[in-house]
């Protein structure tokens, strides 16, 4: 009898599953629309679930407040003020479902970025100089953005140890290690992170808020740092691959900034 009781806790369990499943399955199809981020796949599992995953935080809070003041994920606040950026809003990837190698990137990138305080010790130096032309900065005026190679990301010892050691468990672990890259760079690509500078040189610029995307917003105004009136500049091709909404979020932040210092 306790054999049989087990047997059908078993049973039972399995059964719960993958009705769960189903009724996820149904929901995405009601929906008529293919899952893309963390945010659109944690409204699917329910209060329970989302609020284990959310730890502390509020899946209600995403898209009322910007990314630095709402609670909804474990993202680095790091991120969140170098990136206006947060999980929540990533492109998934089955091979790093927690963004262990994802995360590794972009402190890597990032710390990259802090070493360059002149244009003259950028590696792609001409490169840079046109990159802050199209958004209206002066060489020397600021400190430059961070462009880089894919391969430079790839020969990074630690960074492949992070990477390898993701999918040492797959049947086939080398080819998963070159889909890890490739996926990764893509979905920061796609998320508005990084933007594919010179194909032909394969070289990336890093989309960070300070050097990048508050310098163009300031600039799209008409005006520099000094408050002095300048000519507008359509916008490059690097920013239109932000998201509008990350955009709007950070030109409001930025606009309640300077209506504080006043």
């Amino acid at each position: 009898t306790s054999q049989s009781s087990v047997t059908a806790n078993v049973w039972n369990g399995e059964a719960v599953h993958w009705l769960k499943c189903i009724n996820v399955e149904k929901e995405v199809r009601k929906e008529n629309s293919t899952m893309k981020n963390g945010k659109e796949v944690l409204s699917l599992l329910g209060d329970k679930v989302s609020s284990s995953i959310l730890r502390d935080g509020d899946s209600t809070t995403i898209g009322k407040k910007n990314v630095l003041v709402r609670q909804c994920c474990q993202t680095p606040q790091r991120f969140r003020q170098a990136l206006f950026y947060c999980h929540c809003e990533a492109t998934l990837e089955a091979l790093d479902s927690t963004f262990s190698f994802r995360d590794a990137v972009l402190n890597h990138l990032l710390d990259c970025e802090s070493q360059l305080q002149h244009i003259e010790s950028c590696v792609h130096q001409a490169a840079t100089e046109d990159c802050m032309d199209l958004y209206g900065a002066e060489a020397n005026s600021m400190p430059p953005p961070f462009l880089f190679t894919f391969q430079s990301i790839c020969s990074d010892a630690r960074l492949s140890s992070i990477a390898r050691s993701l999918v040492s468990a797959t049947k086939l672990p080398n080819a998963n290690f070159q889909r890890l890259l490739q996926k990764t760079f893509a979905a920061m690509a796609k998320d508005g992170l990084l933007s594919l500078y010179d194909p032909a040189e394969d070289l990336y610029l890093l989309v960070s808020c300070g050097r990048v995307l508050e310098p163009f917003l300031k600039r799209s105004k008409g005006m520099d740092d000094g408050g002095f009136f300048r000519p507008n500049i359509p916008e490059p091709f690097f920013i239109r691959s932000v998201p509008r909404k990350r955009l709007n979020e950070l030109a409001s932040h930025l606009t309640t900034q300077q209506s504080d210092s006043v």
